[in-house]
């Protein structure tokens, strides 16, 4: 076998190599991506809630209104499961956790989807309580503050209740509809709550809440809700993922590598030059028949002597120089 057919089988082999390896790697990047898309996942969603409460913090910490949506998932429901909460548009979403053995709350990654009415948070839960964090800029400036909520159910509710925890410095506080009293916090301030009972998906709870404060200071300065949560970072939903892209990638590159090579293969089936076509029938063994031209007649010899009298003709001569015989 000579140099240039090893060459050619060597490059031959090579390529399908890397071709074979491109192809296989984009397979591999595409079952990644498709193992975590949302959705792919075996998930159920939750039917109903067994619980869910919503506490409202005027001026706790900014001058907005904190508000935290507390739920729990019933246990029937099996996990993981996918949770969409329906919140206003324009919030400042402050966490979106559950709640660990010692207390803390530990985040969990989510994303918002657009809605007609607003967006939904959206995230995956492996435990049935959940705690979503938000800020309403929708307080009215003092010293005649007031603010309304719309807090609607994300679904069917078995038990509801809102909280309220005035803020520090504040009086005359009224609520429609209207609250009890239930104590103070750690800080003197007054609480209310309001049991409603039963709810059904969407359901919406309006919520008016009015009082008198003269200065726009929050109730606790300098402090930062959410510093109780552990591994706070959100997954904003417009945050790049780069292993789509990474799959594309792959895939892309492995489709003209497979493309190239048909291309190549597809010129060495034509017959390419006349030297490879020579040199494929020497591998096969087939030895080409050059062929034979056939043979020159050649015209009858003169007779270069007189058959008369013996006398040598000359080359022009047509009769005998000595007899005049004719020349045959």
């Amino acid at each position: 076998m000579n140099t240039s057919t090893s060459s050619v089988k060597s490059f031959r082999f090579l390529f399908r190599w890397l071709a074979g390896t491109m192809v296989a790697a984009g397979l591999l990047a595409l079952g990644a991506v498709l193992l975590n898309a949302p959705g792919v996942a075996a998930q159920s969603t939750p039917a109903n809630l067994d619980s869910w409460t919503v506490e409202v913090w005027p001026e706790y910490d900014r001058a907005a209104v904190l508000v935290l949506l507390n739920g729990t998932v019933p246990e029937t429901t099996g996990v993981p499961v996918e949770v969409r909460i329906p919140v206003p548009a324009g919030i400042d979403i402050n966490a979106v956790a559950f709640p660990g053995e010692d207390g803390r709350l530990i985040s969990i990654p989510w994303t918002t989807e657009p809605t007609a009415d607003g967006q939904d948070i959206v995230f995956t839960l492996e435990q049935p309580d959940f705690v979503v964090e938000y800020y309403a800029d929708v307080i009215s400036p003092p010293p005649s503050r007031s603010f309304d909520l719309n807090l609607a159910a994300p679904y069917p509710v078995q038990q509801a209740t809102v909280t309220l925890r005035a803020p520090a410095r504040a009086s005359d506080l009224q609520t429609t509809p209207a609250m009890q009293s239930a104590g103070t916090d750690a800080l003197g301030n007054p609480l209310y709550t309001m049991q409603i009972g039963p709810l059904a998906a969407g359901e919406a709870v309006p919520l008016s809440v009015s009082y008198t404060k003269a200065d726009a200071n929050p109730t606790i300065a300098n402090a930062v809700v959410g510093d109780d949560v552990a591994n706070v970072p959100a997954v904003s939903s417009s945050g790049v993922d780069w292993l789509p892209l990474l799959a594309g990638l792959v895939l892309a590159l492995a489709v003209v590598a497979g493309v190239a090579y048909w291309l190549w293969r597809r010129g060495q089936a034509s017959g390419g030059s006349r030297q490879a076509r020579r040199r494929a029938a020497r591998e096969k063994g087939d030895t080409p028949v050059r062929p034979v031209a056939p043979a020159k007649t050649q015209k009858p010899a003169q007779n270069l002597f007189c058959p008369q009298c013996g006398t040598k003709y000359e080359a022009a001569d047509q009769f005998c120089r000595s007899c005049g015989t004719a020349r045959r």
